[in-house]
């Protein structure tokens, strides 16, 4: 009766060694697959929050590009009207297109004596000083 004790409890505790190790390769496999499962929706999540960040960001960016952009073009488009003003009060050279300094007739003015005298053989016909003061 003892050897059938001891072959009893023998095939038992080889049941229950063969039982433990497959509960625990079981959950190994189990645990193994929770910790897939979980680094994926991390790195799920992760990527989310990354793509979020990076839209705001760029969002941020390409607002803050277009303000720098609309106040760049106002500063050139001042510059541009000042300068266009400032000119369009001088007088050019009907010859070399200098500033002028001489006038010769209401739209008509020169640079220099130089490009009077080279141009008055054309101007004379047209020009509109009165005809008693042909020269300037």
């Amino acid at each position: 009766m003892k050897r059938m004790l001891m072959d009893l409890q023998r095939h038992w505790l080889s049941d229950h060694q063969q039982s433990r190790e497959k509960l625990l390769v079981e959950m190994t496999e189990k645990l193994h697959q929770e910790f897939l499962s979980d680094q994926q929706k991390i790195r799920t999540e992760l990527l989310t929050q990354f793509k979020e960040e990076l839209d705001t960001t760029r969002s941020d960016l390409e607002q803050k590009y277009r303000d720098s952009l609309k106040t760049e073009v106002n500063k050139i488009s001042d510059k541009f009207r000042r300068e266009i003003s400032a000119n369009k009060k001088k007088q050019w050279c009907w010859q070399c297109e200098q500033e002028a300094i001489y006038h010769c007739c209401w739209n008509t003015a020169y640079c220099s004596v130089d490009c009077q005298q080279s141009h008055w053989p054309t101007h004379r016909r047209f020009c509109r000083r009165k005809k008693n003061t042909n020269q300037v």
